[in-house]
C-alpha cells in the first residue's frame, strides 16, 4: 500500500506542476498598460524618420480643423520648416476656438504661433493673434469683423 501512496502522490505532484506551467502567468493591469505604453513610445520612435522625411519634401505637416472659417489660415496643427537666410528651424502653429455663443453668430480663433530655431538672428519671434467672425452656423460664409495681436 505504501508503494501505492507514493505512486499516488509523485503522480498527483506531476501534475500539478504540470498544471502550473501550463497555466498562463497572472500579469497586473499596471504593467500591462505599462508595456503598452512602451509599445506605442518605441513605434513614435521609429516613426519619427518617416515623419521627418515627409516634412523636408513637403514642407509642412498639416491638420485642419473642420469647421472654422479659413481653415488654411487657422490649422489645428502645423509644423513646417523654417529657411530663411537669418532663421533656421521649425515653426509650430495651432489654433483653438475660443469664443463660440450658442447661436453661433459670432466665433473667434485664438492662434499661436511657436518657432523652434537652431540658427537666428535673435529676438523672440512667437506670437498668438485672435481672429473673430461674424455669420451664420448654417451659412458657408463668414466675415471677419476683427484681429487683434495677443490672446482673445
Amino acid at each position: 500500500m505504501s508503494e501505492n501512496q507514493t505512486e499516488q502522490e509523485a503522480a498527483d505532484a506531476e501534475s500539478q506542476l504540470e498544471e502550473e506551467n501550463l497555466s498562463p502567468p497572472q500579469r497586473s493591469k499596471a504593467r500591462r498598460l505599462g508595456c503598452a505604453l512602451a509599445v506605442l513610445i518605441w513605434f513614435a520612435l521609429l516613426l519619427t524618420p518617416c515623419a521627418l522625411f515627409y516634412l523636408a519634401a513637403n514642407g509642412e505637416i498639416r491638420f485642419d480643423h473642420r469647421d472654422v472659417p479659413q481653415p488654411h489660415a487657422h490649422p489645428l496643427l502645423l509644423v513646417s520648416l523654417v529657411s530663411e537666410a537669418a532663421d533656421r528651424g521649425l515653426r509650430f502653429e495651432s489654433s483653438r476656438i475660443v469664443e463660440a455663443q450658442s447661436n453661433s453668430e459670432r466665433l473667434c480663433v485664438e492662434t499661436a504661433v511657436r518657432f523652434f530655431l537652431w540658427e537666428y538672428s535673435g529676438g523672440n519671434q512667437d506670437v498668438s493673434y485672435c481672429d473673430c467672425y461674424q455669420g451664420e452656423a448654417s451659412d458657408a460664409d463668414w466675415e471677419l469683423v476683427r484681429t487683434s495681436s495677443g490672446p482673445c
